[in-house]
């Protein structure tokens, strides 16, 4: 006979059984949870700073300083592998500082440590030079850069661009034997390793004339291999200010012969007392193209007053440079020449003149005038002057209508700056006609100088002159105004 079960015992099995399913339920979710954490793990990882793509860190490891890249380098292999990155170190500067201190001399100690580790990969180097205080400084200056382009000559490295500004070693502070330890040391590097350099800037130098031959002639050597394998060379050579000022280099022969052997130039920037008719010569001569053609574009020259810049260049010279090279652009800058036969003497008709500036900063003589310049020598180049760039102190005359016939002359200029005496209602007219079409400026920075401490009266003007053009200016022009006091 069969009896029916134990209601309560089968209700204690049916909950056994019931648990039984729980815990089994809990032990997947726990595994599942387990799982999920572990891949969430696992994506933390992968999205980690240590699993970065390569280019990341490298966008990220060139804004850091030495010293930082330093302590990254640490952290892992992975982070070593990449600081040692070619792109990372191909561009530097160096600043060397003329004040004695323990910093600045770790400063130049990183300068050799840095072309000793990472000279291979140098491709654009600058250094910078503040005047050293004395004979013990500019000596360490001196030992360190010696050391430092030895250095980098050991590398075997492939520099494009080499910047070594402001040295000015006709100071005080570099005695005779340091100075020419410091040129024979240049001179050296320049010959041998210069052959793959294609941007040269040694503004500042002010080296006497041998020496600046000298250094000239080593690099010239060097690219001479270069241009019979019809190869570019140096295309951009900047020599503002790199012989001494006092010194006449158009009487020297050896300057234009020099210069005869850069061939291929595309930019060169120099100053007025280098210019001589041979030099011009020897310019249309070297600067050709592989195609043939002129290469020389652009022509930057500068005239201070105190440079000798009383040699006679004649037009021709000009005329047939500017044959050879017809995409030849010649900018001037001419400071505190204002004598009107020194003026037509520098600026020559034939010139074909982009960019003209001319100051006289805070000279102030009744007998000056600039009316004749405004007149007779800025208007022989109506069609082919763009930038027109003046600073002067004219507080005995005014020069509004002058200056204002100048640009609607001038159908080419795009860019004028002018800090003047100059009359509120100049602007107003200016901008008048630039609303009419009558002239293409697209930048217009004005400072008009006045006689008096107070510019709120003149302030409040310029602010009304702005108001009845603020459509034109916002949307076409480069606008900047403002009154000065000049007492």
């Amino acid at each position: 006979m069969n009896y029916p079960e134990d209601p309560e015992e089968q209700l204690s099995e049916d909950e056994n059984e019931e648990e039984e399913g729980e815990d089994e339920g809990i032990e997947i979710m726990d595994e599942e949870e387990e799982e999920e954490g572990e891949a969430e793990e696992d994506k933390e990882r992968k999205l980690g700073w240590a699993n970065l793509p390569d280019v990341c860190l490298r966008q990220v490891f060139w804004w850091l300083r030495d010293r930082d890249r330093v302590k990254a380098a640490l952290v892992c292999l992975h982070w070593h592998h990449v600081m040692r990155s070619p792109s990372l170190w191909r561009v530097r500067t160096f600043n060397f500082s003329g004040r004695i201190s323990r910093t600045r001399r770790s400063e130049l100690e990183t300068a050799v440590c840095y072309a000793k580790t990472y000279g291979a990969y140098l491709e654009d180097l600058e250094i910078r030079f503040s005047q050293p205080l004395n004979s013990l400084v500019s000596r360490r200056f001196q030992q360190t850069l010696r050391t430092f382009l030895a250095a980098l000559r050991k590398t075997r490295g492939g520099l494009r661009r080499l910047t070594v500004n402001h040295m000015e070693l006709d100071r005080a502070a570099w005695c005779r034997s340091v100075r020419k330890a410091l040129v024979r040391s240049l001179t050296f590097y320049l010959r041998r390793e210069s052959s793959r350099l294609g941007y040269l800037s040694l503004r500042g130098a002010r080296l006497n004339l041998p020496q600046g031959l000298e250094v000239l002639e080593a690099v010239a050597a060097s690219q001479q291999h270069i241009h019979l394998g019809r190869r570019p060379g140096i295309t951009h050579l900047n020599l503002e200010d790199f012989f001494s000022q006092p010194l006449a280099v158009f009487i020297s022969p050896a300057f234009p012969q020099v210069m005869n052997r850069f061939q291929g130039l595309c930019t060169l920037t120099l100053n007025y007392s280098c210019l001589s008719d041979e030099l011009l010569a020897a310019l249309s001569a070297a600067c050709r193209s592989l195609g043939g053609g002129g290469s020389l574009q652009t022509f930057t020259i500068r005239c201070h007053i105190h440079e000798p810049h009383i040699q006679v260049i004649w037009g021709d010279a000009w005329s047939h440079l500017a044959q050879r090279c017809p995409d030849l652009r010649v900018h001037i800058t001419v400071e505190r020449i204002l004598d009107m036969d020194e003026l037509g003497r520098i600026l020559l008709r034939e010139i074909p003149l982009r960019s003209l500036s001319l100051t006289s900063c805070y000279f102030s003589e009744q007998d000056w005038s600039a009316k004749p310049a405004l007149t007779n020598l800025v208007p022989c180049y109506r069609s082919c002057l763009q930038k027109l760039t003046l600073d002067l102190n004219n507080s005995h005359e005014s020069v509004d209508e002058e200056l204002l016939d100048v640009v609607l002359l001038c159908s080419q200029l795009v860019y004028m700056k002018v800090w003047a005496f100059l009359d509120i209602s100049f602007l107003d007219r200016l901008l008048q006609k630039r609303l009419e079409n009558k002239i293409i400026l697209r930048t217009i920075k004005v400072r008009i100088y006045i006689n008096k401490y107070e510019t709120q009266d003149e302030d409040e003007q310029l602010e009304e002159v702005y108001s009845r053009y603020r459509q034109l200016i916002n949307s076409e022009l480069h606008y900047f105004a403002i009154s000065y006091p000049m007492l």
